[in-house]
């Protein structure tokens, strides 16, 4: 597939979002940085599961392991209090928000480039080509709801 497909394979693979995110990967490939996703701040990981970044929302869960983890054996063997325990569980969200915020563009133009760069090398049929880059791109609306779902079911059985 020559180069200048590949504007084609983005707008198949962005969809209706298309012209927002090839900007984001424009600025990204120009300076190395995206901008801010009020979406991905607010949503986090339900954004992510409707872009279809599972292994990022894996990513943020083991994040929020670790630092859940580091916190409470810290509480435990008395290294922090109770307030600055409390101050990190409000703070951490927040922090990590951000972070999410700031992040998400970088890391979705990231996995897009990488979608379409294996396709294209596994591949020489265009319409073949197109399929796949349909099929691996664009939303997948059902897993925030799955994702919450899950929430819901973890939490009625927490108790």
């Amino acid at each position: 597939m020559l180069m200048e497909d590949k504007g084609e394979l983005l707008n198949i693979y962005f969809r209706r979002n298309s012209d927002y995110y090839i900007g984001q990967m424009n600025k990204y490939e120009e300076r190395g940085k995206c901008s801010f996703s009020v979406a991905a701040f607010f949503l986090g990981i339900f954004w992510m599961a409707y872009r279809k970044m599972y292994v990022h929302i894996l990513i943020v869960f083991g994040i929020i392991s670790v630092e859940t983890l580091i916190r409470e054996t810290l509480y435990y063997i008395n290294v922090i209090s109770t307030s600055i325990y409390e101050i990190i569980d409000n703070l951490f969200p927040l922090i990590l928000a951000l972070v999410i915020g700031f992040l998400s563009n970088r890391f979705y133009i990231i996995k897009t480039k990488r979608a379409i760069q294996k396709i294209l090398t596994e591949n020489n049929n265009e319409e073949v080509i197109k399929g796949l880059v349909s099929k691996k791109g664009g939303t997948n609306l059902a897993a925030p709801f799955l994702l919450l779902l899950i929430f819901v079911l973890l939490f009625c059985f927490s108790f």
